[in-house]
């Protein structure tokens, strides 16, 4: 005996779950449905298994290969052009020499097929199709047989006034070899329309095994979200216990996570706290679930994120699905594979999102999104590209984004790339790199320096930049121009064209990847020298904390090179500011010095006073001002509310810029400032101790004007 398992549709009702799968490939409980097939023929001693195949062969004999690790033997027939259901299966005669039993690959059913075997025989059918008695009969084919089983007539999917049966056709057959002779070559031909009005014109023996037990075609949504509910409640139907709910091998699950119910969860999940799962949910494998998350009879597939605070009622959420904070997906809603839905986004019920999307937050959809239709509204956000690793930000999306940079810099221009030297940031910027390379873009990198030092680089050798750097899961591409400033608006939007159209620049020439010659703190030192008075930094006594050790390292090379008296802490905590203040006091330091992770922005404890902010700000303003013989502070526009106090310190005319860091930028270079100091606080400490007495001055005219920050 012999099988063969019909796998070849698309299954248009089943859309998005089929756009990139056939049917019988869509999970179920965790693995293929089609497996399901191939383990009851094995269980009732069927193992040699064709397959007819034509939509995504490759996936189904990729994972099946030759059954062998399924312990059956397989043989794959693939269609170059549909033949129908009974065509399709003609197109393996070669393999069908004897009695053979047709499966549907996308069918759940545990039918005993031994039992129909031994029917067939006993009445010696030609064919014998198992019949299962519906409550709805017009959704199937109907069969009517006499009292002796044999089949007198059918009739497809019938409205109520032609229902003569409740008896449905399940596409379980058992034929014999010889039949395949009635079957047209060359051209579709299906059994239940051609093929068995055929036989019984012909007055060939057909009969209808009334089967117990189990089926469900999970033709369309709602029959594949109710094929798990039944599972769950009928039980013995596939090899699973679920008599109590199922966890999976290598799972992180918090233990105040409530179970409402029998649930099935897949290996290598991980399941935040205060995280709800309702009856009938089942989660595939490698699925994240953060805190606060309601699920209930919701599926979701492999690989897939869902974020804080989310609800999930009867839906579908495919493999590698990204939900963020708040999301809510309702009743036979279904999310396609690979889509990103961003904070506070609503499916509504039975809408469906075909796969790759990007939908935005606070986004409402109440109908069906497809292939073509563009939800995304941008790639980037304020300064630059930003998402959680492997999330929003993966390394696929990185390739497309260095593709997109590489299309839109002209193909001479010399771009330097760089990252922060963690594990994340390196990944994301080696996938950017390979997208660039195949532009033929001319790329430089260097790793490991702080972004503040990067833009100077940028600024004195190149005509562009990509900088990646990570902060816990969350990642951050800024791209600058040649003056090391953010890009403008007007290119952000052609890099996004090119990265939803994928309109991208093609080369024969690869590039390789150019590391620097001369060091970068060479290159930003060197700069240094030549803007700064350095006999005025000598034996200036400070205290500097940071968090992270390459920033500490950094100020040791700075210190040992320009003869400062220097204590250097690596660490922080929520007290650090009042321990760097009990320090300053305590060791006469000119002044005490928190800088953040990033190199950008710092605390300075001076004499009682700490200063940060906008009121730091503003004093960089003042002092860039002094240095560079300049007739105007310069400050971002959300800064004039701030404004009264200091129109009492200082008597020189205010330019405001838009509140963008490129607006701000751009005003200070056409100033011919040569730094951005709010943006770097290795100058921007220089810049204090170079002019320390002129600082404190500022500040004691503001502790008599009562302004100072505490």
């Amino acid at each position: 005996m012999k099988g063969i398992i019909m796998a070849g549709g698309a299954g248009t009702r089943l859309r998005p779950l089929t756009v990139s799968l056939p049917k019988p490939m869509i999970p179920f409980f965790g693995r293929p449905v089609m497996e399901y097939a191939v383990e009851l023929l094995k269980r009732h001693g069927i193992y040699e298994i064709g397959t007819t195949l034509q939509y995504h062969p490759d996936k189904i004999m990729n994972y099946f290969e030759d059954g062998s690790k399924f312990g059956v033997k397989m043989q794959h027939f693939v269609e170059d052009r549909p033949l129908g259901t009974a065509g399709s299966v003609k197109n393996a005669k070669s393999f069908l020499d004897e009695t053979f039993v047709v499966l549907s690959g996308d069918g759940i059913t545990n039918a005993d097929l031994s039992a129909a075997i031994k029917f067939h025989k006993e009445k010696k059918s030609k064919v014998t199709i198992l019949l299962k008695e519906v409550e709805i009969p017009i959704e199937y084919g109907i069969v009517l047989t006499d009292e002796e089983g044999r089949i007198r007539r059918f009739f497809e999917k019938p409205s109520w006034s032609e229902v003569f049966s409740n008896l449905a056709n399940t596409g379980i057959y058992i034929i014999e070899p010889e039949i395949l002779d009635y079957i047209e070559d060359g051209k579709p031909f299906d059994f239940s329309k051609d093929l068995f009005p055929k036989l019984l014109s012909g007055n060939v023996p057909m009969y209808g095994y009334k089967m117990e037990g189990y089926w469900c075609d999970i033709g369309d949504i709602g029959s594949y979200i109710k094929a798990h509910k039944d599972i769950f409640k009928l039980g013995g139907i596939l090899d699973l216990d679920l008599a109590s709910s199922w966890i999976g091998n290598n799972c992180n699950i918090s233990n105040s996570v409530k179970f409402m119910g029998k649930v099935f969860v897949g290996c290598e999940c991980e399941i935040e706290d205060d995280v709800e799962i309702g009856e009938f949910t089942v989660i595939g494998d490698g699925v994240k679930i953060e805190k606060g998350t309601k699920l209930e009879r919701a599926i979701v597939w492999n690989g897939s994120y869902i974020g804080k605070n989310c609800e999930l009622k009867g839906c579908v959420i495919c493999n590698k699905s990204v939900l963020k904070d708040y999301v809510r997906v309702n009743e036979k809603a279904v999310v396609g594979e690979k889509n990103l839905l961003k904070d506070f986004v609503e499916v509504k019920a039975e809408a469906k999102i075909w796969p790759e999307k990007v939908v935005e937050a606070n986004t409402v959809i109440d109908e069906n999104i497809y292939w073509g239709t563009e939800v995304i509204k941008s790639v980037f956000w304020i300064r630059g590209i930003t998402g959680d690793f492997n999330l929003e930000v993966t390394p696929q999306f990185a390739i497309k984004l260095g593709n997109s940079l590489g299309s839109v810099f002209d193909k001479n221009a010399r771009i330097l790339i760089g990252d922060d030297y963690t594990e994340k940031s390196s990944v994301i910027r080696k996938a950017i790199e390979t997208g660039c390379q195949i532009t033929g873009a001319r790329l430089y990198r260097t790793r490991g320096i702080i972004l503040p030092i990067f833009r100077y680089i940028v600024q004195d050798y190149y005509d562009a930049g990509v900088y990646v750097r990570t902060r816990g899961n969350s990642i951050r591409i800024e791209i600058f121009d040649q003056n090391g400033i953010n890009i403008d608006k007007g290119l952000e939007r052609k890099i996004e064209n090119l990265f939803v159209t994928c309109d991208f620049r093609t080369s024969s020439t690869i590039h390789f990847v150019n590391e620097l010659v001369s060091s970068p703190l060479e290159m930003y030192f060197n700069r240094l020298e030549t803007t700064f008075d350095v006999n005025k930094l000598r034996n200036k006594k400070i205290c500097i904390l940071s968090e992270d050790k390459e920033i500490i390292s950094l100020f040791d090379k700075i210190c040992s090179r320009y003869h400062i008296k220097a204590t250097l802490i690596s660490g922080g905590s929520k007290h650090c500011v009042e321990n760097l203040k009990g320090l300053c006091l305590q060791s006469e330091y000119n002044a005490g010095f928190l800088i953040d992770r990033q190199g950008e922005h710092f605390i300075m404890i001076m004499s009682d006073c700490t200063v940060y902010g906008e009121k730091l700000k503003m004093l960089l303003a003042w002092l860039e001002m002094k240095k560079f013989k300049n007739d105007r502070i310069i400050l971002p526009e959300f800064f004039k509310s701030f404004m009264s106090d200091v129109e009492k310190l200082v008597d020189f005319p205010i330019k405001f810029t838009g509140n963008e860091i490129r607006e701000y930028m751009k005003e200070v270079l056409d100033t011919k400032i040569n730094y951005f100091f709010y943006y770097d606080a290795i100058s921007s400490i220089l810049l204090i101790l170079e002019w320390l007495l002129d600082v404190k001055e500022m500040i004691d005219r503001v502790k008599k004007l009562e302004a100072a920050v505490i």
